[in-house]
């Protein structure tokens, strides 16, 4: 089947693009309101997107007013953010930062996170994230209908030890049990089923 893309209103486009490429990692974002109050709110257009320089993207939709999100109105205000990865520990509180609460009203109180501080930006980490990723915004770019694409530059690293080799300096993936948006709002996949597809040499030439 082929489908063009303009010939569709914009649920449908997010529900064959969100349903067609899964699964997606998930970013708990922390950020700043003006007043301070800190802001949590998972996304899932999410990925890096370079080691060197070390480059995080994250896709920031509207809300349903037409007004950008407020994690995106926080990072072009401040400049600053905090990827934090969610496994499946953190997985429920991550669902209640989804919840649509008004501006200024704290996701961090609403789902009974802990925070503990960042080192090079202001606002804090989630204590209960396995990774945490400090973040200064490099670009912002507007595409659209409302929606950024915010490009970040990671300065800071945060790894609960359980899940780093320090002698080897091997994170500990298969361990740390991330998890994954998949289709619809509510579906989820679990990364512990893993399997290994050894990489081929390249053949020699006689």
């Amino acid at each position: 089947m082929d489908i063009d893309l303009q010939s569709l209103d914009d649920k449908a486009r997010y529900k064959l693009l969100m349903s067609s490429v899964v699964p997606r990692p998930i970013a708990l974002i922390t950020s700043l309101c003006q007043d301070g109050t800190v802001n949590a709110a998972p996304f899932s257009l999410f990925n890096i997107m370079s080691s060197s320089p070390p480059i995080v993207v994250v896709g920031i939709d509207t809300r349903e007013t037409g007004f950008l999100k407020d994690t995106g109105r926080n990072i072009e205000a401040n400049g600053e953010f905090v990827v934090n990865l969610v496994n499946e520990e953190l997985s429920a509180q991550m669902n209640l930062c989804a919840t649509g609460l008004p501006y200024g009203a704290s996701e961090i109180d609403y789902a009974s996170l802990e925070v503990t501080p960042s080192v090079q930006v202001a606002p804090p980490r989630i204590a209960k994230s396995p990774i945490g990723l400090e973040c200064k915004l490099e670009n912002a770019l507007k595409i659209g209908n409302g929606r950024v694409i915010v490009i970040g530059r990671i300065v800071h690293y945060h790894i609960d030890d359980r899940y780093y080799d320090a002698e080897k300096q091997y994170v500990l993936s298969e361990n740390i049990g991330l998890v994954a948006r998949m289709h619809g709002r509510s579906w989820y996949a679990r990364t512990s089923d893993l399997y290994e597809l050894a990489r081929p040499e390249a053949p020699v030439k006689a």
